[in-house]
């Protein structure tokens, strides 16, 4: 059951659901949005540092996003005690795998030098984007749980 309940909680994903929205509009109109980017002057400076994007998003979500299931060191204790906190943990974890996961094809564009043709920045960019919604995800988790907790020692 716990097996079941990981991947559903990584397939049924706003990150996955934007990665295959992404993928299709690839597929159906790639050709046309590669007509334009090619019209598109990109700076050098900007592809050198595009990188500290996804990196920066995914630290935050590395570091901060703890906070999901230690809030503090008073209502952890409480949020541990919850019956269905092995729930909110399977989101933790898959949510900090996504976070190393979509990271990675971003690294390896940037690392590549793909920013510069249209495959590897449409794919850098649905990544980098798949990394900003998963770190939203903790941050809302955090602003939920929080008030979960406040409600709670009521």
């Amino acid at each position: 059951m716990k097996t079941l309940y990981y991947l559903r909680v990584f397939f049924f994903s706003y990150e996955f659901v934007f990665l295959i929205f992404s993928a299709a509009i690839y597929i159906l109109f790639g050709e046309f949005l590669e007509k334009h980017f090619l019209e598109v002057s990109i700076n050098q400076d900007a592809l050198k540092w595009a990188m500290l994007f996804p990196v920066s998003i995914s630290g935050w979500t590395l570091k901060d996003g703890i906070g999901v299931i230690f809030p503090d060191d008073k209502t952890s204790k409480i949020l541990h005690e919850w019956p269905d906190f092995w729930r909110l943990k399977a989101h933790f974890n898959i949510g900090i795998m996504n976070s190393i996961i979509y990271l990675l094809p971003c690294m390896a564009v940037w690392f590549i030098d793909g920013l510069s043709k249209f495959d590897g920045a449409w794919f850098f960019f649905m990544f980098a984007v798949a990394v900003s919604i998963n770190a939203f995800s903790f941050y809302t988790a955090k602003i939920g749980i929080r008030s979960a907790l406040i409600r709670a020692n009521e």
